[in-house]
């Protein structure tokens, strides 16, 4: 971890189309970066598991690249919410 404040943000988002056998569109796929535009330390993502998924959020090996699956259009408004708060720091 560097001396920096990290007050100044980089993102990267690459939506990727992903197609079938016979060059059919089937889904998209979001990837995101972050890094520090100060200093140029990349940020991880906390909390999905690391891999590829067609229904749910995954990072890359490293959790430095989140690849969110997405579709066009209005999403449906979701059956339940969820809200955590981080863990309180140890002293």
């Amino acid at each position: 971890m560097s001396d920096c404040e990290h007050d100044d943000f980089a993102a990267r988002v690459e939506v990727h189309r992903l197609a079938d056998d016979h060059g059919r569109i089937r889904n998209f796929v979001a990837e995101i970066t972050v890094r520090c535009a100060r200093c140029d330390e990349p940020f991880h993502f906390v909390g999905p598991d690391a891999g590829f998924s067609f229904v749910r959020p995954t990072v890359s090996v490293g959790a430095t690249t989140l690849h969110a699956p997405i579709c066009s259009g209005e999403a449906p408004i979701p059956d339940r919410i969820r809200f955590e708060m981080p863990p309180k720091e140890s002293t």
